[in-house]
């Protein structure tokens, strides 16, 4: 019976050689290292040792995955588009990342009181609302395309998570009790009232857009329900 299932998965496997290489394409690939070494990173930062300095070594090399994957992330997005290898994996795969390592990162900086919660909870409720309606215009057959704010809104969240972990590793020197240096502490104050606004405006802006695709959404299930009725 083994040696059956043995001969039955080489052969399925064989059938599916050519689906499976243009899904695990480079591109994809390193999509997934980007989800690996997120993982990893999540896993370091959440290292507690006595002592903060010996949390250091640990919180540091995490940063640097966190770097690292935040800069591959335009990298398999080009590859795919310039060689033409979109695939449904990469569709699946890319968002999913970007938002475990977006979301993660935020709730890291929060617990160790970098990032205010209000701002990471707006950010959570911003990003799972903006998904939701995107899988809705999906369903439909449609794509609500991200317009600059929304752009400018992703460039704000890469430099929160920049400098605030810069903070966080002591690369740059911060104390948010004191508000030493006032220069920068400024500085980071501004920076966090940016990505609030162009969180909400962006929000909204997506929302205005697909606010269509909701209300058709509504209306067909609306239909479905109305034949049940009737048939009752």
């Amino acid at each position: 019976m083994t040696l059956s299932l043995v001969k039955f998965m080489s052969d399925e496997s064989i059938r599916q050689t050519r689906s499976t290489s243009l899904n695990l394409n480079l591109p994809n690939a390193i999509t997934l290292l980007r989800f690996i070494i997120t993982i990893v990173f999540i896993s370091l930062a959440s290292i507690q040792m006595d002592r903060v300095e010996d949390s250091l070594c640990y919180w540091r090399i995490a940063f640097i995955l966190a770097i690292l994957a935040g800069g591959t992330d335009f990298i398999d997005g080009y590859l795919a588009r310039r060689y033409n290898q979109v695939t449904d994996l990469g569709k699946l795969l890319d968002p999913l990342t970007d938002k475990v390592f977006t979301l993660s990162s935020f709730i890291i900086l929060t617990y160790y009181h970098w990032v205010p919660i209000w701002v990471t909870c707006l950010i959570l409720s911003r990003e799972f609302a903006v998904s939701g309606l995107r899988q809705i215009a999906a369903t439909q057959g449609s794509v609500i395309s991200a317009k600059w704010i929304g752009k400018w809104k992703t460039v704000l969240q890469m430099l929160v998570l920049a400098l605030g972990g810069c903070f966080w590793v002591r690369w740059l020197p911060l104390d948010l009790n004191t508000k030493s240096p006032l220069w920068l502490y400024w500085i980071w104050q501004i920076i966090l009232i940016l990505i609030t606004i162009f969180t909400i405006y962006s929000g909204v802006e997506y929302f205005w857009k697909g606010r269509r695709f909701y209300v058709s959404s509504q209306n067909s299930g609306a239909e479905k329900k109305e034949p049940e009725r009737s048939g009752s």
